[in-house]
């Protein structure tokens, strides 16, 4: 039996794990990504946890594994201007290794779940498989003909910044207009419900939501159930665009399954997910795959991550 950490950064929270060579993850611990006042210091409390979790279960991992919000430098093992994370810049290797004295493998955080979706999930015999997140913000894992795809730099995937609408009504995170994620993410459905009451001063009037800042996307899906006009629009809207991205990635990949995580999605499938199928296949020119929540869960990317830290998927390796 072999030991690994992962790593699950998140631009809410930070899960880190140990977990074994079978798929098993022995234990969890959880904690905001927004607490430290430094990357060093964000750095430390991981490695701090990883040692507590090697003495508790009596292991020695040996590896890392650790995936993060991009977008990445893969080279240099660094997390680099992400507009979801609270530190612009984080030298997760560099730190990691020098802390725990360990080979670490990192990658986005959807490409390593895609790679728990590919290792212990519904993608094991699937060559051609895609992994889409829709969270606070939205990014994808790839698959095509058994080889995980990376880019230049390790980012091929940043499906979330793909534009869905070529007006860019919305700004994403990142900064530019008109990207997926600026209008179907967690982040997203509240700025988008703020623009259609701002268009539509009748729709205003009729909501019940509370337009201001601290408006979530869980707000806006429980008054769309409620029937809320400007939920509803505001859900037509999430649809529509998310057909979109859908299709794109159903026309330049090809899969023969598209998985779905994220707390966003997971939260909310009968919103998002029931009916997606045909929605896309109104833009998609191949063929539409089966589309669904992966079965994994939340704990879809620590898993990749575990893969990736016991050195599974030889295009992330541990260094």
């Amino acid at each position: 039996m072999k030991y690994a950490v992962a790593v699950d950064i998140g631009a809410t929270n930070t899960r880190v794990a140990l977990g074994s060579s079978e798929g098993e993850l022995l234990e969890v611990v959880v904690f905001s990504t927004w607490e430290e006042r430094s990357p060093e210091e964000y750095i430390a409390r991981i490695a701090r946890i990883a040692v507590e979790l090697e003495k508790k279960h009596g292991v020695e991992a040996i590896g890392v594994g650790v995936g993060s919000p991009g977008p990445l430098d893969m080279k240099k093992g660094e997390v680099v201007n992400s507009p979801n994370m609270p530190f612009k810049r984080i030298e997760v290797v560099r730190l990691l290794r020098e802390a725990l004295g360990k080979p670490v493998a990192f990658a986005n955080d959807a490409v390593t779940a895609a790679v728990g979706e590919k290792w212990w999930g519904m993608g094991q015999d699937k060559e051609n498989l895609v992994y889409v997140t829709i969270s606070t913000g939205i990014g994808g894992g790839v698959y095509v003909d058994g080889e995980l795809l990376l880019g230049k730099e390790g980012n091929a995937h940043e499906i979330g910044h793909i534009v869905v609408d070529a007006e860019g009504r919305l700004t994403c995170g990142c900064g530019k207009r008109g990207h997926w994620e600026a209008y179907s993410s967690g982040r997203g459905v509240p700025s988008l419900a703020r623009f259609l009451a701002d268009t539509d001063p009748a729709l205003r009037g009729e909501t019940s939501l509370p337009l201001g800042p601290e408006l979530t996307a869980k707000e806006v899906f429980d008054a769309f159930r409620r029937g809320d006009p400007l939920a509803g629009k505001v859900v037509e809207w999430v649809n529509r665009f998310n057909a979109c991205g859908f299709a794109n990635i159903v026309n330049a990949y090809d899969p023969e399954l598209i998985t779905v995580g994220g707390s966003v999605a997971l939260n909310n499938p009968d919103v998002l997910i029931q009916g997606l199928r045909d929605r896309v296949a109104e833009y998609a020119v191949n063929r539409v795959p089966e589309i669904t929540l992966t079965r994994l869960g939340a704990n879809v990317g620590l898993l990749g991550a575990l893969a990736l830290g016991l050195g599974l998927e030889k295009k992330v390796p541990l260094v």
